[in-house]
């Protein structure tokens, strides 16, 4: 991870690098930068993942490098770390998504969380483009899988995915999608397999999952809401009665759930 400092005060730069305690903090380069000229070629070079800045330097100052930051790189994560205490520059740093906007002279354990928090969000960013990229190829590799053996398998192929994803938002039409049929076909098929619409049966498969999680009585009933995909706690409970005739609470305590 990259940290790029810019502040055309030399010492300001210095005392960073002596006071900042770098060991608790995951960056393998650190760059620096006296100007706006000097920081825009090192972002041409490199890839800056975070980007320390005061906002007056020659030629251009930090609220103009941020914008062109934001422009070219958005995923750079931006602190300002100025001594111009003013409503205008904090309110432009907040319409730029800067992490922070840090007053000098700054408490070093101040500007290291800054740091800590600007690298959990990039940990946060990169995690979610992982999976996002991990379910792209799972649905070009499913799609071309459907190719070669028609639309027999749509079923099964669906029923593996609500199954390996059932934590996430799952919609019909995207799921109809991945096997190249139409919403009402492939509702066609579960009515006829399972004798259940195809939202039926993925709330069907979300409590049953419920179920076992209730049995661990270390998890909260929010936890496994949350585990069995459902971000509403009330619509979890009214599905779960409505399908196990009991509320999760009722369940949990139950002995139909304890001799899970």
């Amino acid at each position: 991870m990259t940290l790029l400092i810019v502040d055309d005060e030399i010492l300001a730069i210095q005392g960073l690098m002596d006071d900042i305690p770098w060991t608790m903090l995951d960056f393998d380069v650190i760059l620096t930068a006296n100007s706006y000229a000097q920081a825009v070629n090192l972002f041409m070079s490199h890839t800056v993942d975070v980007l320390l800045c005061d906002i007056e330097m020659p030629f251009g100052n930090g609220i103009t490098l941020v914008k062109w930051v934001r422009e070219h790189y958005p995923q750079t994560q931006c602190i300002f770390l100025t001594c111009h205490d003013s409503f205008r520059y904090a309110k432009e740093a907040v319409n730029l998504q800067c992490m922070g906007y840090i007053l000098k002279p700054a408490e070093t354990q101040e500007v290291t969380g800054y740091l800590k928090k600007a690298q959990e969000r990039l940990a946060e960013h990169n995690e979610s483009r992982k999976n996002h990229d991990y379910r792209q190829q799972y649905l070009k590799q499913l799609k071309e899988n459907m190719k070669s053996s028609g639309s027999k398998d749509a079923v099964r192929q669906v029923e593996d995915y609500i199954h390996n994803h059932i934590s996430e938002p799952l919609k019909v039409e995207e799921l109809a999608g991945m096997v190249y049929l139409s919403v009402t076909h492939l509702g066609r098929l579960f009515k006829k397999k399972h004798n259940l619409t195809l939202i039926d049966y993925i709330a069907a498969e979300r409590i049953n999952l419920a179920r076992e999680l209730l049995a661990d009585q270390e998890l909260t009933i929010s936890a496994v809401a949350a585990a069995c995909g459902f971000n509403n706690y009330s619509y979890f409970t009214k599905t779960f009665k409505k399908i196990a005739g009991k509320t999760p609470r009722e369940y949990r305590l139950a002995d139909d759930c304890q001799d899970l």
